[in-house]
């Protein structure tokens, strides 16, 4: 709904409002009774001192409530339960008041009436309201749960397509190798040959051991990502630098604010380090130009990192957006897997455009929350120019459901 944004913004300062009022209401009541407006201690017990200790029970309640994560995090509820039990309740007494006036019988303060009865359904509100964000609160975490085992079981079924014919078809090309230059059969220049396929088989091994112990990391971590802040900036400035070192080569063009704070799991580094490094070890071409980009928006984070490359194959990316390997249909290695895993995991979205020239991957992350939005706008140039021409790909999501 459109107004649950709202409730949430201001729905504290309704439920003090409600009970404020509605004790001031007492309060009056209960003075005019004193003076003698109203005589009879039932009159004083019964119609105005109990509403007011109910109106101040309600506020008690109401302040503990939202010092509790229930109250913070569901105060909609809260809010609609209290104000549909208000107004409820409230016409029941006005209904009642028409009733006795009916009946020809007159009273002189009926709104105190009204108030008695508006207090008790604001009370009985509040409870249904706890109840229901009770509810809802169970209700979100079997989502995440279910959602979460769903990732589990993908995981586990990619690395066990890694393990079974990836890992494998790499030892058995290293095993065959080594077995001819054991046996001779293999010679001078066609011996060093394997030998460097042996050296680059066994990188790539651990390459991929390195991606699996990641991902053991991030399958095993279990912290609230809106406790933790990263300075996205400071993360790609590095990893950018150290890509200049490995690879000489290639031309990178930045563009990064000073800061960019972003909420997200531990592993941001080695996800920027999978975005910037394929960027390069997957293009032909002797000079690879890669361009990075990072944007501060009002609610996220925005990092966009574009190639002039050979693009990522259309099979490849089907597989990542239905999120289903098959043994006919599955990706390359963990890289793709692994980047897609660390945003969906930081609550981001993740978006693969094809273009004439090249891919540009773009990952939104979310901004901590409380964050200061630095009205700055920052632009990069990429490899064919704007780099609006192409399709997207959307892999990933937004949002509690992500």
């Amino acid at each position: 709904m459109a107004t649950t944004p709202r409730l949430s913004r201001y729905g504290p300062a309704v439920l003090w409002a409600v009970g404020g009022a509605l004790s001031l209401v007492h309060v009056v009541h209960l003075a005019g009774d004193v003076r003698g407006e109203t005589h009879g201690y039932a009159s004083l017990l019964f119609a105005a001192l109990g509403p007011l200790v109910a109106s101040a029970t309600f506020l008690l309640a109401t302040g503990w409530l939202l010092r509790t994560g229930l109250g913070r995090d569901y105060v909609a509820h809260l809010v609609r339960w209290t104000l549909a039990a208000v107004a409820a309740v409230g016409a029941l007494g006005v209904l009642t008041v028409l009733y006795l006036r009916a009946e020809g019988i007159a009273l002189e303060r009926w709104w105190f009436l009204v108030a008695n009865a508006a207090t008790g359904g604001a009370f009985v509100g509040l409870l249904v309201g706890v109840y229901d964000a009770r509810a809802a609160r169970t209700a979100a975490r079997l989502r995440s749960e279910r959602r979460r085992a769903e990732w589990l079981s993908q995981r586990l079924h990619v690395l066990n397509r890694v393990l079974r014919h990836d890992l494998r078809n790499e030892v058995n090309v290293v095993q065959g190798y080594a077995s001819l230059i054991a046996a001779g059969e293999a010679e001078g220049a066609d011996a060093r040959r394997r030998a460097a396929v042996i050296e680059r088989k066994s990188e790539e091994i651990l390459h991929l051991s390195e991606k699996a112990r990641q991902l053991e990391q991030l399958l095993a971590e279990n912290e609230d990502v809106s406790s933790m802040r990263s300075d996205l900036a400071a993360v790609v400035r590095n990893r950018l630098d150290a890509l200049r070192v490995d690879h000489p080569e290639a031309a990178v063009a930045a563009d990064l604010p000073e800061e960019a704070h972003v909420s997200t799991v531990p592993l941001l580094d080695a996800m920027v380090d999978d975005l910037v490094e394929n960027a390069v070890v997957h293009n032909p071409s002797p000079e690879p130009l890669v361009s990075v980009r990072v944007t501060v928006r009002p609610d996220a984070v925005v990092l966009r990192v574009a190639d002039d490359g050979p693009g990522i194959p259309e099979a490849e990316l089907a597989v990542l957006d239905s999120g289903v390997e098959t043994p006919l249909s599955h990706s390359s290695g963990l890289g793709l897997w692994f980047v897609r895993w660390v945003v969906a995991e930081s609550g981001g979205r993740l978006d693969f455009e094809e273009r004439s020239v090249g891919t540009a991957v773009t990952v939104s992350l979310p901004r901590p929350p409380g964050d200061r939005f630095a009205s700055d706008g920052y632009a990069a140039p990429t490899p064919d120019g704007d780099g609006t021409d192409g399709d997207s790909v959307a892999v990933g999501g937004a949002g509690p459901d992500v």
